[in-house]
């Protein structure tokens, strides 16, 4: 009797560097660590042409990167799916809005460039999200109340300290690109374009002087010199000349944006260079009217500037680093100076513009010259222009409007603002 023998099966032991490899990506990562990439790359291009980049800066967002794109895998599903898909949200509507329109409408400059790849970028983290959503569910963990609260706080952590603060820092330095309309200002103008030191150019409406005096009149953050097309109707109807321009990367305006108005000052000087020049004004009769944000540069020029001889500002209220940003004590106040301050750190990261300095510590340079300050509501803009009257001394007016929200006095008060603000400039200029 003969015996079939059955050959006994090989073992094949994989090596140490075989059983060390990793499964290779899914398609959900390389999306996510695309998009990343992207933003970054933009981010990165933003920072190192910037006029002060920070060399920190430049380190900490590389290594933000890389942390993002390590740790993604190790995430649980319904994390992947929020985080990926709140960052492709925030780059898709904030770069998009700035750089990808920019893209489209002007051509395709460097940073445009840079931009418009963030925004691919950003639809790549939606398809992440959209993947991680399609893909298989985890199986149930046991203490699911207890990992549910566990998730709520380190959402709430994300959100607060990594979420918030790209948030912020993109809505800070990527101002919407939004054309102006010529017919928007319903009064006669010509349309200039002045040269900045930077090689770029200011885009700006001009209405000759009719009294010899002039106002250099700047918007709010993230608008453009329609924003303030009632004061500059305003100013007209009372013979002054009016410069309404768009603050660099503003508008049609060529440059950076800044939320904070940091990359506002080289705008600010060729508009003064260009009113000196003016023959129908007096170089001795230049003022400032700025609104919330412009409002804030302006005080900052007046400090800097003699060529300003009075300045008026609506709704100021700069949010410096290292301020207290006037938040609430306790938890909730710790919590939300923060936050700010991780913002404000990563804004100067991006932009590559040192910061600018508090106003408390600068408008005391404007006295002799008189400053109107105005401040709507009960809150922080007061209290602050409190301290920016007390420090810019006797020439200092300070008007309080209530009732009005943040820079609607002209709409709130309007025949009352234009006697004040009229009133102001005939006493002074």
């Amino acid at each position: 009797m003969s015996a079939t023998l059955t050959p006994e099966p090989t073992i094949v032991h994989d090596s140490p560097r075989t059983a060390r490899r990793r499964p290779p990506a899914s398609t959900e990562q390389r999306l996510y660590a695309a998009g990343v990439c992207a933003l970054a790359l933009h981010l990165l291009d933003t920072a190192l042409r910037g006029p002060a980049t920070s060399l920190t800066g430049v380190v900490a967002l590389v290594a933000l990167a890389g942390v993002a794109i390590a740790v993604q895998p190790r995430l649980a599903r319904r994390t992947r799916v929020a985080f990926s898909g709140v960052l492709g949200l925030m780059t898709v509507g904030m770069v998009g809005v700035s750089d990808g329109v920019r893209f489209l409408t002007t051509g395709p400059g460097w940073g445009e460039a840079t931009g418009a790849v963030a925004v691919l970028g950003g639809l790549a983290l939606f398809a992440a999200s959209a993947a991680a959503l399609r893909g298989p569910r985890e199986a149930p963990r046991p203490h699911r109340a207890v990992r549910a609260a566990g998730w709520a706080a380190g959402a709430l952590v994300v959100g607060s300290f990594v979420v918030f603060p790209i948030a912020l820092a993109l809505m800070t330095t990527h101002a919407p690109r939004i054309p102006v309309s010529d017919s928007a200002l319903g009064w006669p103008h010509q349309n200039v374009r002045i040269a900045m030191k930077d090689g770029g150019e200011l885009a700006a409406w001009y209405i000759p002087s009719r009294n010899r005096a002039a106002v250099l009149l700047i918007h709010g953050s993230g608008g453009n010199r329609a924003s303030v097309a009632d004061r500059a109707r305003m100013l007209a109807r009372d013979g002054y000349g009016v410069l309404a321009i768009d603050l660099p990367g503003n508008g049609e305006s060529d440059g950076r944006s800044s939320g904070l108005g940091w990359t506002a000052q080289p705008g600010i000087d060729a508009a003064l260079g260009f009113l000196t020049h003016r023959p129908d004004v007096d170089p001795h009769r230049i003022a400032g009217f700025g609104v919330s944000l412009g409002g804030e540069v302006l005080l900052e020029a007046a400090a800097r500037d003699r060529r300003l001889s009075a300045v008026i500002s609506d709704g100021a209220a700069r949010a410096t680093i290292g301020s207290d940003l006037n938040a609430p004590g306790g938890v909730a106040g710790t919590l939300q100076k923060a936050q700010m301050q991780v913002g404000m750190q990563l804004i100067r990261a991006v932009s590559g513009t040192r910061p600018a300095p508090p106003l408390e510590d600068l408008v005391a340079r404007i006295a002799p010259r008189p400053a109107l300050l105005i401040a709507s509501g009960h809150g922080a803009e007061v209290t602050a222009n409190r301290s920016y009257r007390d420090a810019t001394g006797a020439r200092a007016r300070l008007w309080l409007i209530p009732e009005a929200a943040h820079t609607a006095g002209l709409k709130s008060r309007p025949v009352e603002y234009e006697r004040r603000t009229i009133g102001f400039l005939d006493d002074v200029i």
